[in-house]
């Protein structure tokens, strides 16, 4: 993780400020965004992109009103803000880049779940894939979902490349049950309805996202091995 505020060589400038308790990537003008985020959700032009570390008990019946809190605690406004929260330790955060494309990752899954298995309302442990992608191109809205399908095809191959598991179907995972997703795009340059695997975009995207999963997916599992070798002796 980088010590205080780092500058990221992306388009009209990106600002990367990591510490233990948010991830915060503030961009110089506001970027086109899809997101599935609590707070910044839908469509929308945002600049500051927030990863809130909570713990592994946090049970807040108002996770929204939480985001919103904690951003007015850094002087962030809500209306140009993007929130997301885990309970993945955000040193694990891994930054991957490719030709016009920067993918921020923060992965745990210890609620690993496969999408397809049936819902037995079984109880799991805390794991969030946090993912925001950021793309210097200019992309319709249909572009963007587009650009939503190949970020989530390329988490779903880093977790079958790490073996991951639904612990209660035994079935390969793909994903967690509280993922979430952010693509923007700076909107620069010519128009593209297209960022999925037939497009350089996509694949360049893809690649990011699936080493960038993959990287913090083996953190956060090396980093629970130590812990569990130290309460054992």
């Amino acid at each position: 993780m980088r010590p205080g505020p780092t500058q990221l060589a992306f388009g009209p400038g990106l600002t990367l400020d990591a510490a233990a308790d948010c991830v915060h990537l503030s961009a110089s003008r506001p970027l086109w965004t899809l997101s599935s985020a609590l707070v910044g959700g839908g469509f929308g032009w945002r600049r500051h992109f927030c990863n809130f570390h909570v713990d592994k008990d946090y049970a807040g019946s108002a996770p929204a009103a939480d985001l919103v809190a904690w951003l007015a605690a850094r002087r962030l406004p809500a209306g140009e803000s993007l929130a997301m929260m885990t309970a993945v330790r955000l040193e694990h955060l891994r930054v991957e880049a490719g030709e016009g494309v920067l993918v921020a990752v923060t992965a745990g899954a210890g609620n690993a779940v496969d999408i397809v298995a049936p819902l037995a309302g079984d109880p799991r442990p805390v794991g969030t894939i946090n993912t925001l992608v950021l793309i210097d191109g200019h992309l319709t809205d249909g572009g963007l979902v587009n650009a939503c399908l190949s970020a989530s095809e390329a988490k779903v191959r880093a977790l079958h490349s790490l073996g991951v598991l639904d612990p209660h179907s035994g079935t390969p995972a793909s994903g967690t049950s509280t993922d979430c997703l952010a693509v923007a795009a700076t909107q620069a340059g010519d128009v593209t309805p297209y960022a999925g695997s037939g497009t350089r975009l996509g694949r360049e995207l893809g690649l990011a996202v699936y080493r960038a999963t993959r990287a913090s997916l083996m953190a956060s599992r090396e980093w629970r091995r130590r812990q569990e070798e130290a309460a054992h002796g």
